[in-house]
């Protein structure tokens, strides 16, 4: 009788399923104030002294603690607190950065998307004109970049337009806490730009056999333009570090974000090639300003020339829309980096930047990025 129960205790032991995954408290990334949150770092720890940490700090500083979870990515834990009922938030914020427990502490700060839609009639691949404008025929005779996964930091990506559907691998929502948001227009345009594949009654994008993971970290509000925050974006970074995402599109932007910036360097020293949009003034803007970041738009020092103005792509609901903005740059310019790290796979990701310049040709109305000789050389005879 005791052998029978050593031996049921035995299976029970190798069939029993691993404990639970930690439930970190989490809330909507819409539902936080720009300016009036505050988020701290402190050194990754055991989820008992995190807790305990996290009730301390809420106590002493006198903040409610809104939301916490890890970013593995950078071994340290974050601790979202709700500060709107602070006398003086710059003053708090320089207390918890001089508090012995805090790593790290700002203000969640708010970031925009670049973006203006138009609807689209007609035959549609003799309207994509930014394809000739790059070049882009002549590169697909190399690689369309099969192999190569490309992150989309954006607002959600609608994964069963045709166009699509056989292109998106993943999808994951840092926004809503407990449910994925329904499909959003900017983030459907700039996954088309990137690598929409359909070649008959559809659009073809600058990488149509790279796998496509959408990361939404924005939100669109129907006739605003799409909203991200430090929050969200941490979230979404942070996965693509532990997800083996090769290009990381960022068609954002917003100010300088501390963590943010330990989280995008970490993603380029993994060997990730980070895109962003440079925005549509003359001053580069958060992240691609970034040394190491490529900055996609319009011509300028240190930027990568792509279309972005009046190209044709996908929306939600399986229709088609012409969008403007230097989100669009970006995606143009992501969609060649997949092509060239699929034509060239020991090209290191510090490499990419001056193989894209390089590729830069003059033409009118302006400079503008030429993907075959990105793909194949600067020297390389690339008919247009």
């Amino acid at each position: 009788m005791i052998r029978v129960g050593i031996l049921l205790l035995l299976a029970m032991m190798a069939t029993a399923r691993p404990a639970a995954a930690q439930d970190w408290r989490l809330i909507d990334a819409d539902a936080i104030t720009p300016g009036s949150f505050i988020i701290l770092t402190v050194p990754a720890d055991s989820p008992e002294a995190l807790t305990t940490v996290a009730a301390a700090l809420a106590a002493d500083f006198d903040i409610p603690l809104s939301a916490e979870w890890p970013l593995n990515a950078i071994a340290v834990h974050c601790l979202v607190f709700d500060a709107t009922g602070a006398a003086d938030i710059d003053a708090l914020l320089t207390a918890l950065q001089g508090d012995a427990r805090v790593r790290t502490a700002q203000r969640i700060q708010g970031f925009n998307m670049s973006e203006t839609v138009e609807a689209a009639h007609g035959a549609l691949l003799p309207l994509q004109w930014a394809l000739g404008r790059m070049n882009v025929m002549a590169a697909h005779k190399v690689t369309t970049g099969e192999g190569v996964r490309i992150g989309i930091v954006d607002s959600a990506i609608d994964r069963s337009h045709p166009d699509l559907s056989r292109r998106v691998a993943d999808t994951r929502d840092f926004v809503a806490a407990l449910s994925f948001g329904g499909p959003e227009e900017h983030g459907t345009a700039v996954a088309g730009v990137i690598g929409a594949d359909a070649m008959e009654d559809g659009i073809v994008g600058v990488a149509p056999g790279a796998d496509l993971v959408g990361l939404r970290a924005c939100w669109q509000v129907t006739g605003a333009s799409g909203l991200c925050n430090s929050f969200s974006l941490a979230r979404a970074v942070n996965f693509a570090i532990l997800n083996d995402i090769d290009v990381l599109n960022m068609s954002l932007g917003g100010p300088d974000d501390p963590l943010l910036t330990e989280l995008i360097t970490a993603a380029m020293d993994s060997g990730m090639v980070v895109v962003a949009a440079a925005g549509e003034t003359e001053e580069t803007m958060f992240p691609a300003s970034l040394p190491g970041v490529i900055a996609a738009g319009a011509a300028g020092a240190d930027r990568v020339p792509a279309p972005m103005v009046d190209v044709l792509s996908t929306a939600p609901g399986d229709a088609h829309r012409y969008v403007s903005g230097s989100s669009i740059a970006t995606a143009h310019v992501s969609g060649v980096v997949a092509l060239m790290l699929a034509a060239s796979p020991d090209l290191a990701s510090s490499d990419v930047a001056t193989h894209l310049m390089g590729a830069i040709h003059d033409s009118q109305p302006g400079p503008m990025l030429d993907a075959c000789r990105a793909v194949a050389g600067a020297d390389a005879e690339c008919a247009q």
